[in-house]
């Protein structure tokens, strides 16, 4: 997956704020947010659903409420968990 931005944290946040499944949600979109960015690597390309492998480019690609009162406890534990498991993800890639 391409580094993060912001613009990557609040839009993914957003569509996790607004989901019923968080968690698998998040696991889903940083899976394919790597496999975009693998892609378009390979190809040269943007992949034609997931994007060019960004978050924000998988984010915007999911058809699906949004929730952007960034001010919300919903936004806040949705940025809070998806700086969490990309913490994670950082931390087993560095440990390989």
């Amino acid at each position: 997956m391409r580094r993060c931005l912001p613009g990557d944290l609040i839009e993914a946040a957003a569509l996790l704020a607004a989901s019923a499944t968080p968690q698998t949600l998040l696991t889903q979109l940083l899976d394919q947010a790597d496999a975009a960015h693998r892609y378009a690597k390979h190809f040269g390309r943007a992949h034609p659903v997931w994007g060019n492998g960004s978050l924000m480019a998988r984010a915007l690609a999911e058809a699906g409420p949004r929730h952007p009162q960034t001010h919300s406890a919903q936004f806040l534990s949705a940025l809070a968990l998806l700086a969490d498991q990309l913490a994670s993800r950082k931390r087993a890639s560095a440990a390989k």
